[in-house]
């Protein structure tokens, strides 16, 4: 993610705002499925959906929790519905994308949300709105 962010300060906590840019291929596009941001160039998973460590270092591993707004569809499998594919109303399936957090008093992202951004037609979408994150054990790889 580029750290070109901007910070704002609210009553409670700050949110701090990225426009995201892929960290192993330098790509600013991505497609959206099932709550997942992959990259257009690499094809490589952002961790939107599980705080997957290379895609936010330094986090726990989370699952997302709805706010006041419903998470987009999402079933589990390696089957992905159409209604999972994020397009615009042109049909277009590649966004650039910002993500917005809080973070707690230890640095961990509490929250976030994402916007998207159609590059061929200008269409903006929050695609998930201040979602909870959390946190999750995640399982150990087996000895070998």
């Amino acid at each position: 993610m580029s750290r070109a962010a901007e910070q704002s300060e609210g009553d409670v906590r700050a949110a701090e705002t990225v426009f995201v840019v892929c960290r192993w291929c330098g790509a600013q596009e991505f497609e959206v499925v099932a709550r997942e941001c992959f990259c257009f160039g690499c094809c490589l998973p952002l961790g939107v959906s599980d705080g997957w460590e290379d895609g936010f270092p330094g986090q726990h591993p989370w699952r997302l929790e709805p706010s006041y707004t419903p998470l987009p569809p999402s079933t589990p499998g390696p089957r992905i519905l159409p209604e999972e594919v994020c397009r615009c109303p042109e049909g277009h399936g590649v966004f650039e994308t910002a993500i917005s957090f809080t973070l707690t008093d230890d640095q961990r992202i509490r929250s976030l949300s994402v916007g998207l951004r159609c590059p061929d037609d200008g269409y903006l979408h929050l695609y998930i709105d201040n979602a909870r994150t959390v946190p999750v054990d995640r399982p150990r790889a087996p000895r070998s």
